[in-house]
């Protein structure tokens, strides 16, 4: 997997935007009332790394599963469920776990 995979395989989800966020490519979809989802993903090209907006507890159990692959951002955004995805070290089929996961938070209405 690669930046350029991750990136197609989100820009072929329905209605999905790109947008720069702070100098990285970040990613949204049609909320369930038509308005653009939260940002479900962003891009690092030069870490050749994605981040995932997941809850502590699929970030807990991705990081289980596939230690490699997903891991918690080092910070207070990763405490609250940033995950980075070491995009090298990933399938598709693993990426796509993720990916699903962190669109259904973005599009979750609370």
């Amino acid at each position: 997997m690669d930046v350029f995979t991750a990136r197609k395989l989100a820009m072929a989800l329905p209605g999905a935007t790109e947008h720069d966020h702070f100098g990285k490519g970040a990613y949204r979809v049609p909320g369930p009332k038509g308005k653009p989802s939260k940002i479900f993903m962003t891009l690092w090209v030069e870490d050749q790394r994605a981040v995932f907006m997941l809850s502590t507890e699929q970030q807990t159990e991705l990081n289980a599963h596939h230690p490699q692959v997903y891991f918690p951002v080092p910070n207070k955004w990763g405490e609250k469920g940033a995950t980075f995805v070491e995009l090298s070290e990933a399938s598709e089929a693993v990426f796509r776990k993720g990916l699903e996961l962190a669109i259904g938070n973005a599009t979750a209405l609370k």
